[in-house]
């Protein structure tokens, strides 16, 4: 991504009181992505976040990805499972 965009977005973003997400823009995974590369994302707010995430660890480890990557997977499992949000199945 564009990094002049990225840096302008995530401002945008975190003057909106988005402070994750713009996080996650400017130094996380989203930060790398292609301008019309498609992605996915799982809210707090979901009660499957937590399960799909473990999935991905699982599948992760086999197939060798690095330990900070898998840790920051961790990390996201607690922090959905610390927000104070409510909590819903998938619409």
């Amino acid at each position: 991504m564009n990094d002049g965009v990225t840096k302008q977005c995530a401002l945008m973003l975190r003057e909106a009181g988005f402070t994750y997400l713009a996080a996650e823009l400017e130094f996380g995974s989203l930060g790398g992505l292609a301008k019309d590369e498609p992605f996915f994302v799982l809210c707090g707010r979901d009660r499957l976040a937590p399960t799909a995430i473990k999935a991905w660890i699982e599948a992760a480890r086999i197939s060798n990805v690095p330990d900070h990557k898998l840790e920051r997977a961790h990390e996201t499992i607690e922090a959905i499972e610390g927000w104070p949000g409510e909590r819903h199945y998938p619409d």
